[in-house]
């Protein structure tokens, strides 16, 4: 777990004048940042930092916006300019044009102008979360823990930021509660707000009203009811492109280059998409593209014969495959050993440079030589699915949700409909890995197991560029004694004792031992200590604390927050059985044949599944 320590950091391309009074905090900070230019206070020198310290710093420095040769403080009317020096300095997500290797962008171009783009995340409905239960019994899907110290709100939230996307709505609908107050501790949330500053992030609840006498019924709806209450409000009026995300996937991703491309093509929708098998594509969104790679077709979850229809050949899927790979490269390999993205991108080319040299294959190639030896059809084609990511132009958004308004659902019905009606949509290829955990409940387990090895899918250890961020918990360092671990994650506040854990993601504060035998499980642990919360009175002598017991074994299981397992029980799924509600009375259920646990569960000693 990274938390985020106070620091101080000047702007590296302050060209702004030079404040002589103490600032007001508008930017978006994660809770208990507090951080100011030394410029505001008349001192220039420049403080040491680490690589951390720059990072939060640079989450919270404001950018200049650049207009027509002019530098402005902010964005808003009536804000006094300058004209700008004769060689402004390069902003960071700014590159010299190139033909050869197809840049994006010019420099001194705005590719990313101040204040003019935000994010929309999709917080579950019910549908979503009821494929996750029990682990959505108490909360909503973005809330339920991931990787032992986080939620999966938190990778999301980390993505934005790292891109500097400060202006975040997050929609709730279902079961919001936790999400609402884990945003509220983890996440500054009324900065800028109510000043009308730059950063913020709102939580928006879905409502009815007198213009709306209805729940949302699908993704296009919720936001539909959103535009409303985001047109009216004048803090959005420059607001030009909205950036939609579900809430309910896993991936580690700059979001700049895929900001630039949609700008730079002119494309009205961009669809972040990326190749998947024929047995993914039966649970996303399909595309077919030519090769400037605009969007042909789209169908979502096809099945049968409108699967085969949507399937490409290796011909049609190359433009797909090379397109961006330079930004592709370069976000790799920034994760993998830290410094600048122009960086990343000399590395990046310097290696495909070594690689045709020698004449080696591109792992894009042979990523599409498995898809297509894994597909079950008779073409052997592969497919390119959407990640359900979009970029809309906001004038187009508003456009198509009112003229559109029987539409519920971006996948089945609109994207559809603006394809068919000559709308400009694109699509991107986003790389690395990327999991839909709120899909099953195997799914969200294989995306845990995917943390673990020597390389695993994403490192919580990444960059201090680039931190994932989560609510920072005040507690010790934890505790092993006679333990052997193999293949783990162990979070913060454990105490383990004389156990074997294999394999396995242990969450904060996790009770386990003596004598345990732990594999292939998630282990979420606790929000408290037992002696933080006595009971007033025993319920039993029998009442197990929290934690898994002396001599249990836990194989193939998630055992939620808060569990307490006694002695000696055994959760090893006996039986073989792929789906079972039948214990759902004590907080047992099996899903695609693994044991869960829900949140708070009671299992007596000696109980055996």
């Amino acid at each position: 777990m990274q938390s985020l320590p106070n620091a101080t950091r000047q702007h590296p391309n302050r060209s702004l004048p030079q404040r002589t009074c103490k600032p007001s905090f508008h930017q978006l900070r994660p809770r208990g940042l507090r951080s100011c230019p030394p410029s505001a206070f008349g001192n220039t020198h420049q403080p040491s930092t680490s690589d951390g310290q720059q990072s939060a710093a640079r989450l919270t420095q404001p950018r200049p916006y650049r207009d027509n040769g002019a530098v402005m403080e902010g964005g808003a009317s009536g804000s006094t300019s300058r004209a700008a020096p004769a060689q402004p300095q390069q902003m960071p997500w700014e590159r010299a044009d190139d033909a050869e290797t197809g840049s994006l962008s010019r420099q001194g171009q705005a590719i990313w102008p101040r204040g003019n783009l935000t994010a929309v995340v999709l917080g579950g409905g019910e549908t979503d979360s009821r494929r996750l239960f029990p682990l959505t019994k108490v909360r909503t899907l973005p809330a339920v823990p991931f990787g032992g110290a986080y939620r999966i709100i938190d990778l999301l939230m980390s993505n934005l930021l790292n891109s500097g996307v400060n202006k975040i709505h997050i929609l709730t609908a279902y079961n919001s509660y936790s999400l609402n107050r884990y945003l509220q501790r983890t996440y500054d949330m009324s900065g800028g707000v109510p000043y009308g500053g730059d950063g913020y992030i709102e939580v928006v609840a879905n409502s009815m009203s007198p213009d709306s006498q209805k729940w949302f019924t699908g993704t296009a709806d919720v936001v539909r009811q959103f535009m409303t209450y985001f047109d009216s409000n004048t803090k959005n009026r420059f607001i030009e492109d909205i950036l939609i995300l579900p809430g309910d996937h896993v991936y580690a991703a700059d979001l700049t280059p895929i900001i630039s491309y949609h700008r730079s093509s002119g494309a009205d929708l961009t669809v972040v998409c990326r190749p998947v098998s024929g047995e993914q594509a039966k649970k996303l969104g399909v595309v077919k593209m030519d090769s400037s790679l605009r969007i042909s077709a789209f169908t979502e979850k096809p099945e049968g014969d409108q699967l085969l229809q949507m399937a490409m050949s290796d011909d049609e899927m190359r433009p797909f495959l090379e397109a961006h790979q330079e930004e592709a490269a370069a976000a790799a390999a920034a994760a993998q050993e830290g410094g600048s993205r122009d960086e990343a991108v000399e590395r990046a080319l310097r290696a495909a440079q070594e690689v045709a040299r020698v004449g080696g294959g591109s792992g894009d190639r042979m990523m599409l030589d498995t898809l297509a030896s894994a597909d079950e059809s008779p073409e052997g084609g592969a497919y390119v699915g959407s990640t359900g990511i979009y970029i809309f132009r906001r004038s187009v958004l508003s456009e198509v949700l009112n003229r559109h308004f029987k539409s519920h659902d971006f996948g089945r019905q609109i994207i559809p409909d603006i394809i068919r009606e000559g709308f400009k949509v694109h699509a991107y290829r986003l790389p690395g890995y990327w999991a839909d955990v709120g899909g099953s409940v195997a799914d969200f387990y294989a995306a845990n197991l995917a943390l673990l090895g020597e390389k695993p899918s994403i490192s919580f250890g990444a960059p201090a560029s680039s931190p994932f961020f989560s609510h920072p918990l005040m507690i010790p360092a934890t505790q092993m004694y006679g333990t052997r671990l193999s293949r783990c994650l162990v979070s913060a506040g454990c105490i383990i004792r004389d156990s074997v854990i294999s394999n396995s993601v242990v969450g904060p504060r996790a009770i386990i031992g003596p004598n345990v035998t732990v594999s292939d499980s998630l282990i979420n642990g606790a929000s408290y200590y037992d002696h933080e919360k006595p009971l007033e009175r025993p319920i039993s002598a029998a009442y197990p604390p929290l934690g898994i017991g002396e001599g249990s074994e836990v194989r193939k299981a998630i055992v939620d927050l808060d569990c307490r397992v006694g002695k000696n029980v055994k959760l090893v799924n006996k039986e073989g059985v792929y789906e079972s509600y039948d214990r759902a009375v004590q907080g047992m259920y099996i899903r695609d044949g693994i044991i869960v646990l829900s949140r708070s569960a009671v299992i007596p000693d000696g109980t055996v599944l």
